[in-house]
């Protein structure tokens, strides 16, 4: 007779049996071991800036890992659980928000103490946060040649940017639900485009139909719900894009980046993307007429 494979697996009886703890589940010797200055001599503040940059890659890997259950909960038309992820999503964006304020208390020269030494290294070649953009809508093919000869993380860019974005599945989950969805809000946020640069306008039948949701949503009301709570998460991103742009101007002004681009003047041409068009432009069409549900 065959014995069963222990629950929990390998590595977790490896573990048990070296007596699990704290450290070794978390894995923190490992973790603290990542934090190397270039610096030399070691300089006080890169610490702080390796920290706060680890921090976000940890916290964009749980967005885009949130985000992939909250496509899931949408095709399965599970309203209520697709709501709960956003919650929590939110609430790490608002995180994210408040984190990179943080970057305030590191000054110009203490931050020219080291910052040399980032070079060719850059914001732009974080793939985490590009894979999160391209999952809202935001899919920007300039951005994959900051990846040139990287092929793992290219081949993670291609799939975001070929996979249809999150509004996408707000839309198919709305007309799966027997709403009559434009068609046209299916194609313009469908696999390989993006809907969010700010050269892409809301489709006017998409903000028609949306206007409709939100001024007669009848018992539906939890559809108006999850539109608010995406707004909230957009609204958050924005936030997080200006905080950004603030801190890199406060810190470097109007010098170029260290991967080259052109540092804050960059930053601010973002400052218009948004990932939920429509959903931002319905507010310029409803009516006060009746505020009431």
């Amino acid at each position: 007779m065959t014995d069963a494979p222990l629950p929990g697996g390998t590595e977790y009886h490896r573990l048990t049996l070296q007596s699990l703890n704290y450290e070794s589940y978390l894995k923190v010797p490992e973790l603290l071991s990542l934090q190397q200055r270039l610096s030399d001599p070691p300089h006080h503040d890169e610490m702080f800036f390796i920290v706060i940059h680890q921090a976000f890659e940890l916290w964009f890997r749980l967005l885009l890992h949130e985000t992939d259950h909250l496509v899931s909960f949408l095709d399965a038309g599970s309203m209520s659980r697709a709501l709960k992820v956003l919650k929590r999503q939110i609430a790490i964006m608002d995180l994210l928000v408040d984190q990179i304020e943080l970057l305030a208390t590191l000054t110009p020269v203490e931050f020219g103490g080291f910052r040399d030494k980032l070079k060719p290294a850059s914001g732009f070649q974080s793939v985490q946060y590009r894979e999160m953009e391209f999952a809202y809508g935001n899919k920007d093919p300039f951005f994959l040649q900051f990846f040139a000869g990287r092929t793992r993380e290219l081949t993670q860019l291609e799939a975001r940017l070929a996979s249809p974005s999150v509004y996408h599945h707000y839309w198919r989950a709305l007309q799966q639900a027997g709403y009559p969805v434009p068609e046209e809000m299916l194609e313009k946020t469908g696999p390989g485009l993006g809907h969010a640069a700010p050269r892409v306008p809301a489709s006017e039948a998409g903000v028609a139909f949306l206007k409709e949701l939100y001024e007669h949503p009848g018992t539906e009301f939890h559809w108006v719900l999850l539109s608010e709570a995406l707004l909230d998460f957009d609204m958050l991103v924005a936030q997080w894009r200006r905080t950004h742009q603030l801190m890199v101007d406060r810190t470097i002004g109007g010098k170029t980046g260290t991967g080259g681009s052109s540092g804050a003047e960059f930053l601010k041409s973002r400052m218009d993307v948004r990932f939920f068009p429509e959903l931002w432009s319905v507010r310029g069409v409803i009516s006060e007429a009746d505020g009431s549900y």
